[in-house]
């Protein structure tokens, strides 16, 4: 039977690497033999970066020409241990190197002596039976100790220790992998570190420890104080650490890692379709091997799922269309969400589509409180929008079809049992005001090929409903520079205003040309059209002409009445600019 997901599991060994860092390995393992000590290095890397993977493929690399001792601080992180999470890793080390109850139990009195009692708040099962009764009988005899002393005892007694495992083992130094610092609170970590500089800083250790530099320098400001000065937190780092190691995420072979997964998963590891999914993944959720395998266990349930549920979809196209999907899902989750709650077609993909109307699309699906944090979320959108819709085309026409957006539906529907907040349309959703929708589409596209003589109207659709604004509201649009000197927008806007009834308004918008707010007005005055329906004025630059024109759903001559209304409105808008311009030179 096939077995399928991926646990979160850190590789093992060198020949587990799918990403290509043996050369980083190699390099490492090559100082760490050669260097000289006392010697401390930082594995650093963000959560799921691969650090450990990293750690165990060195230790499996160093093996026979150095003694490698683990110890993982994750089975301690849940816990509030206080000092005894020092004591616990002392103990595994000196386990590590064959010390004796009796000899554990000395060096650990010195470390009580420098520290303060501690409270056993650890069960039997996370430590073990004889590290736990190891800690407890030292509690109980610790008494007032001259710190220097048991300081300098306590280095000695460790030092013996390796020298003597060394000499045992036949290899000429210990190395120390300290696993997961970065999972305790920060100031914890800070604490274990000065432990490891004050005690076990001896000839003949390397320690190799899995903590970042902004972990350290928040605990240094919670131990210490948020006026703790940057310069000081680096100092702090720079005295402990001797070689820090930052994770190479960027050098990821991820393309060998994507074919191998399509390999193991599909059967299909086409350079094509490898190009695709390594594109989907770098401008979504980035090349964090946790991340990754998180997105490909979710591939393989949905995978299975699709195969019963979705139907008449080529299998290619369906597994490129579900990644997709998840890409979106994982890193995307506003945009997956409006894609989940609303009614969508192949126009709801026109304004995503194209750069230049991209930013406000985005900003109307994410909605108004979003607008100042979008600048990020939106340049990737830009680069992560043409792989996916490249996913969801079956042709090269370079836009979405209605049955190639009716294969993404269907799939779509399926992956939100994988997402936490996904609703099926609970919003816009209602049948008649699809309908409206569409009716008013197609009248605003008919008139835009009557106005075509002036210029190319512009379709404008909402992405979602919102106060003010209803799910079949659809404009058409047109800008151009005037003779005045700045930019105006004509726009003809259709609301259903009843079952039978359409209301048109016809809007006059400065454009792109702030400052100008006063030569636009003075310019179009207080009615441009001369109209008996006079507008309504905003000051940042706006005449609003409310139901100027309404409509008999029905009437065959619509898309007639709203382009001749719009051309006599950008007729006026014209005479009114030539004027203003004329006068302002002849004065």
């Amino acid at each position: 039977m096939k077995r399928v997901g991926y646990p979160d599991k850190p590789v093992a060994s060198i020949t587990e690497d799918l990403f290509n860092v043996e050369v980083y390995v190699n390099a490492l393992c090559s100082f760490i033999r050669s260097c000289e000590t006392p010697m401390t290095i930082s594995i650093q890397g963000d959560w799921g970066s691969g650090k450990t993977s990293m750690m165990n493929m060195m230790r499996a690399n160093l093996q026979g020409t150095v003694w490698p001792i683990w110890f993982n601080t994750w089975q301690f992180s849940q816990f509030d241990m206080g000092s005894s999470l020092a004591f616990s890793m002392m103990d595994v080390i000196l386990k590590g190197l064959d010390c004796e109850i009796s000899v554990r139990k000395r060096i650990i009195n010195g470390l009580i002596g420098f520290g303060k009692r501690v409270i056993r708040n650890v069960s039997d099962y996370t430590f073990g039976g004889e590290i736990t009764s190891v800690i407890s009988n030292s509690l109980e005899g610790a008494g007032d100790v001259d710190v220097a002393s048991e300081i300098m005892e306590l280095k000695g007694r460790f030092s013996d220790a390796v020298k003597e495992k060394l000499a045992k083992e036949h290899c000429d130094r210990v190395v120390i992998f300290v696993d997961d610092l970065d999972r305790l609170q920060p100031e914890k970590a800070v604490e274990l570190l000065e432990v490891l500089k004050l005690f076990l800083d001896c000839d003949q250790c390397v320690f190799v420890l899995a903590v970042d530099y902004e972990v350290v320098t928040l605990g240094i400001r919670q131990k210490y104080g948020n006026d703790v000065s940057e310069e000081k937190g680096r100092s702090f780092f720079d005295k402990i650490i001797q070689l820090p190691f930052k994770m190479p995420v960027a050098s990821y072979d991820i393309r060998r890692y994507v074919r191998e997964m399509k390999a193991k998963i599909d059967g299909d590891s086409d350079d094509e379709v490898v190009d695709l999914y390594y594109n989907l993944i770098r401008t979504s959720v980035g090349f964090n091997p946790r991340s990754m395998k998180r997105m490909f266990n979710t591939y393989e349930l949905l995978d299975i799922v699709t195969q019963s549920t979705v139907r008449n979809i080529d299998e290619k196209v369906r597994k490129r269309i579900l990644f997709a999907i998840i890409c979106t899902q994982m890193c995307y989750e506003k945009l997956y969400l409006y894609f989940t709650s609303t009614r969508i077609d192949e126009d709801t993909f026109v304004a995503l589509h194209a750069e230049d109307s991209m930013e406000a699309a985005i900003k109307e699906i994410y909605g108004a409180d979003s607008e100042g944090n979008l600048f990020g979320e939106i340049q990737k959108l830009k680069s992560f929008m043409p792989y996916f819709e490249r996913a969801l085309q079956t042709d090269s026409s370079g836009s979405l079809t209605a049955a190639e957006v009716a294969s993404f539906k269907a799939i779509l529907k399926c992956s939100m049992v994988t997402s936490v907040n996904a609703k099926e349309e609970e919003i816009d959703s209602d049948s008649r005001e699809w309908e409206y929708r569409n009716i008013n589409k197609e009248l605003v596209k008919e008139a835009a090929e009557k106005l075509k003589d002036i210029g190319s109207f512009s379709a404008w659709m909402p992405r979602k409903a919102r106060e003010g604004v209803k799910f079949s509201d659809i404009s058409g649009w047109y800008s151009w520079n005037t003779a005045a000197g700045f930019t105006c927008t004509l726009e003809y806007y259709l609301s259903r205003v009843s079952e039978y009834i359409i209301g048109v308004d016809l809007n006059i918008t400065l454009r792109d040309s702030k400052g100008l707010e006063k030569q636009f007005f003075d310019a179009l005055g207080d009615n441009p059209l001369k109209s008996g329906v006079l507008p309504q004025k905003e000051e940042w630059g706006r005449y609003i002409y409310n139901n100027i024109l309404r409509l008999n759903a029905n009437d065959p001559s619509s898309a007639d009445q709203i382009a001749s209304l719009t051309r006599n409105a950008y007729v006026a808008v014209v005479e009114q600019t030539d004027k203003y311009q004329k006068q302002n030179q002849e004065g």
